[in-house]
């Protein structure tokens, strides 16, 4: 969510969820002639939402008194993004709020009317707050994440979220969505037809009779399954501009041939198990497996 302007001055996203027209004028003006970015929601409910959209870097939250919805968005961030700093527009005499807002996980408040002076120095405060990306560490050529999973494909999506997230917000958005589906396609893959040994068919079957749950839960009790675990390597090149995943499960492999089409064609009609791979080799044309096919791997240019 970031670039660089000059040397050393980053510009940042700046999400503010402000009802007041003359507030939200202030931010934005002191922000744009600072180079940052500004995005606005009249309220919490379109706050989330667009905190869920957007990925801001910094967020600054009016309390919305005097039912104080503002301090239940704090939360809401907190618990989704931990490391988002939050800033809380406040009114004189509210102390007792402004307290319960910093108790909830801001970072830090300003009293409206808003003062430029400590409207900058609290943004500094912010920025200063978040974590350095590696582009920022000289001397750091290759970052790597390892996550491991086990049999359990609740946890996919969360897993994702956190790849997603963690390794790959300098990406476009068209580009995150299309990472995020390759990797919901391949670390599910992984865990269901990897992990459990659940056939495609078996699967389709009991997801029509409404007992997919009831069958991974007897997969997962299955002494012979139950620890496999789903290995996830993110690395990233700086000097490439490059990162790569490697999503490696326990299982007994699968005939990827049949599946990873070569060209431009596309899978059959009939052969929806292979569609999910089609799509993540659109996507992503140097999608690769190894010989055994319970190991997969692809990269995402940054350039």
């Amino acid at each position: 969510m970031s670039v660089t302007i000059g040397s050393s001055t980053r510009a940042r996203t700046l999400l503010v969820v402000a009802g007041n027209a003359d507030t939200q004028t202030v931010i934005l003006e002191h922000a744009k002639a600072q180079g940052h970015l500004v995005i606005s929601a009249a309220t919490p409910e379109l706050g989330a939402e667009t905190f869920d959209m957007t990925q801001p870097d910094i967020v600054i939250i009016d309390l919305f008194p005097p039912e104080e919805e503002g301090i239940g968005l704090v939360r809401q961030i907190h618990e989704r993004r931990p490391s988002c700093p939050v800033v809380l527009l406040t009114d004189a005499g509210h102390g007792e709020s402004t307290m319960a807002g910093l108790r909830a996980g801001a970072l830090d408040y300003v009293e409206q009317p808003i003062h430029e002076q400590t409207l900058a120095l609290v943004l500094q405060r912010a920025i200063h707050s978040l974590a350095a990306t590696v582009d920022e560490a000289p001397g750091i050529d290759r970052l790597e994440s390892v996550l491991v999973l086990g049999c359990d494909p609740n946890y996919v999506e969360s897993t994702v979220t956190w790849l997603v997230q963690g390794t790959a917000m300098g990406l476009v958005e068209t580009r995150r969505l299309h990472l995020r589906a390759a990797l919901q396609e391949l670390i599910m893959n992984a865990v269901e037809h990897g992990s459990l040994e659940l056939e495609y068919d078996d699967k389709m079957d009991s997801i029509v009779n409404d007992r997919y749950d009831e069958l991974i839960q007897e997969r997962r009790q299955d002494p012979r399954l139950s620890d496999r675990l789903v290995t996830i390597r993110a690395i990233y090149d700086k000097r490439q501009r490059r990162l790569t995943y490697k999503i490696v499960d326990e299982g007994k492999g699968f005939d990827w041939h049949s599946h990873v089409k070569s060209g431009l064609d596309v899978c059959p009609p009939g052969d929806a198990s292979g569609r999910g791979i089609f799509l993540v080799k659109s996507f992503f044309p140097d999608l690769t497996y190894n010989e055994r096919g319970n190991e997969v791997m692809f990269t995402v240019s940054l350039r």
